[in-house]
């Protein structure tokens, strides 16, 4: 039976001894932690990613304002000039 993406599902993950019997001496949640040590990893390498993907679109834009300004600058209520 599939589970649904918001569930949760078992999985077998190794870690070092060391570092479990500390965590388990501390009373830590070892699946929460890891949970969220992975959603941030994801989110990260979905960051990165995207970068790549559109570091030619990035450059692209960069160079337009360099050489144009900003767009709606003149209309800018605050100057930091």
């Amino acid at each position: 039976m599939p589970q649904s993406t918001t569930g949760k599902q078992r999985t077998n993950v190794s870690l070092t001894a060391s570092n479990l019997a500390a965590a388990r001496e501390l009373g830590l949640n070892v699946s929460a932690i890891s949970d969220a040590a992975l959603d941030e990893a994801v989110r990260a390498a979905k960051a990165e990613s995207w970068a790549r993907e559109n570091a030619e679109a990035i450059s692209e834009r960069r160079a337009w304002i360099e050489a144009n300004g900003t767009p709606l600058a003149d209309l800018q209520v605050l100057k930091t000039d």
